[in-house]
Parts: structure tokens; C-alpha cells; sequence
């Protein structure tokens, strides 16, 4: 099976176990995964079968979407329900025009100092391993983008919110910041998903769906490898062309039958007139013979 599954990731387990499941059930060797969840996040996760693996960085720094709840009133070691109370305050006060206030200072690029309990490697060990034995390390602090914030709902001490954000971007780490803004702390109770680029979770799959005797069932509804790079421009190239793109060679605007624009236009699928996925190429040169490229460079290729 080549292609990738939209899977909509049950609360209690991690990323890792959805990928033992899938492997198990389907009996396919190589699977891999883009953008991790705790095991306290449910919602989006999109699983790459055979070829597709070999596509995963074209997918890795798409913009997520989450639907959110922050807990105020009380901060923990971890920045989320699963941690012990380490601060705590009366959050009773708050009012939804507070939490907007505060959390419009966290819209754009900003700063934020990744958690302990997370897989962010520090001297080539993992954080929260460091965290289980007591140890914490200092850790610099890293760029990121919050797109949007947008205000939902508020019930008692909870603020439900969704948030854009750039790939990268620690919401347990946004809601304990924004609930030291607000001076009552806060953590991260509840999160989902909802999207990760093109996926969406109206339409992933349960994961209790997945098993051998849904086979068929699973396959139908296994995303192209070039649906899957539906933010990528397209290219279809002639099938003769495919043959210099195997052995590394850039191609001109001749080889090129078809040229659509993508919300990515620095690269491109490169594909043939029934959609089959050669590749993807790096667009490069000025604007020829009305394409907005005069070469494609080879970039990731498969056979």
C-alpha cells in the first residue's frame, strides 16, 4: 500500500502505538508518521504507507490547527492534566474579554521555551527523560508562529479556544503562558487536532477501523501520493520526461504539459496526465514562456 491514511488518534495512546496498530493490521513494513501527539491529544494524524515515507518532508512544516482548553487556576510540572500541581491561584475573576487581552499578545511570531516534558533533545537525550529523573536542563528558547487565536467558549475555570499554528508550536506551553499573563496559571486539559494541512478531521479515520478484515475498505480510503501533496504546485510533465528525472536531470518548461499553482509554489508534484506521482521538484530560474519557472530540479524522486 502506497499512500497516506488520515487517522483521527484516540485519547490514552501515542503516536508510536497508532503506528504499531496500523503495521500489525495491514502487515506493511515501512510507516511513519507526521507531527507526534501526546497520548492526552486525540485528532488528526496523518500516516504515510510504502513510498509515501519517502515524501514525509514535504509534509513535515505544514501550519495545525487545535481545538484547545486551558484549564485556569492551577499550573502543573508537565503543563498539562497529566502533571502534578505546582502553583495555584483563584481564577474566578477571569473574564473571557481577560483571556482575550492576553492571548492576542501570543499571536504572530514569538518565543517559547520548549517544556521539560517533551521530546525535544538536549545533548542527545530526550527532555522528558531527563524530567522522569528530576533533572532539569536549561533550554533556549525557539521561534515559532501562532496564525490565529480565536475565542470559543468559557466554562468556570475552563477557556476553550482554537488555534493556527506553525508546525513546532508546544499548546500545553501556550496555555501556561497565557495563564502566567493572566496571574492565575493554567494548563493545557484537553486538546484535538483538527487539522494538519490538507487533512482535516471531518474526514480521518477511526483508528479502531483499521484492522485486516477492513482491508478493502481501509484501501478506498487511502490518500494518493499526489492528493497527499495537494498543497504543492502541479506539474504534468510528459512520460518521456520521467525517464531524465530518474537520472537527476532538471527539466525545461517543454517537458511540461500542464502547470497548476499550489499554496506552496516553490516546489512542485510532478505527475502525469492521470495524476501518478513521478516525483517533486524544486522550481527554479525566471518566468518562461508563461510558466513561473524556466527549470524543475529534481528533488525527491521515486521509482
Amino acid at each position: 500500500m502506497d499512500g497516506f491514511l488520515n487517522i483521527n488518534k484516540p485519547i490514552g495512546i501515542t503516536s508510536a502505538e497508532v503506528v504499531r496498530v496500523i503495521k500489525r493490521e495491514l502487515k506493511t513494513k515501512k510507516i511513519g508518521y507526521i507531527g507526534t501527539l501526546d497520548p492526552i491529544a486525540e485528532g488528526v494524524l496523518v500516516v504515510a504507507l510504502g513510498r509515501a515515507t519517502r515524501l514525509i518532508p514535504f509534509l513535515e512544516r505544514q501550519d495545525k490547527e487545535y481545538d484547545t482548553t486551558l484549564t485556569l487556576g492551577a499550573e502543573t510540572d508537565t503543563q498539562d492534566r497529566t502533571g502534578a500541581v505546582v502553583n495555584q491561584a483563584d481564577p474566578s475573576a477571569v473574564t473571557a474579554e481577560d483571556f482575550m487581552s492576553a492571548a492576542e499578545k501570543y499571536v504572530g511570531e514569538i518565543e517559547q521555551t520548549p517544556p521539560m516534558y517533551s521530546a525535544k533533545k538536549v545533548d542527545g537525550q530526550r527532555l522528558y527523560d531527563l524530567a522522569r529523573q528530576g533533572v532539569e536542563v536549561e533550554r533556549k528558547p525557539v521561534k515559532t508562529t501562532i496564525y490565529s487565536l480565536r475565542f470559543m467558549e468559557k466554562n468556570g475555570p475552563e477557556i476553550r479556544f482554537s488555534a493556527r499554528v506553525a508546525t513546532g508550536t508546544y499548546l500545553r506551553t501556550l496555555c501556561h503562558d497565557i495563564g502566567r499573563a493572566l496571574g492565575v496559571y493554567g494548563h493545557l486539559s484537553r486538546l484535538t487536532r483538527t487539522r494538519a494541512g490538507i487533512f482535516t478531521v471531518e474526514s480521518a479515520l477511526p483508528l479502531d477501523t483499521i484492522t485486516r478484515a477492513n482491508f478493502d475498505e481501509v484501501r478506498a480510503r487511502l490518500i494518493s501520493l499526489a492528493d497527499g501533496l495537494g498543497h504543492l504546485a502541479r506539474a504534468v510533465i510528459l512520460p518521456h520526461s520521467a525517464d531524465r528525472l530518474k537520472n537527476g536531470i532538471a527539466l525545461g518548461v517543454s517537458d511540461v504539459v500542464r502547470f497548476d499553482q499550489g499554496e506552496d509554489n516553490s516546489n512542485a508534484r510532478l505527475v502525469n496526465k492521470d495524476g501518478w506521482l513521478y516525483g517533486v521538484g524544486t522550481l527554479e530560474g525566471p518566468p518562461l514562456a508563461g510558466f513561473p519557472f524556466s527549470t524543475i530540479k529534481p528533488k525527491r524522486v521515486l521509482n
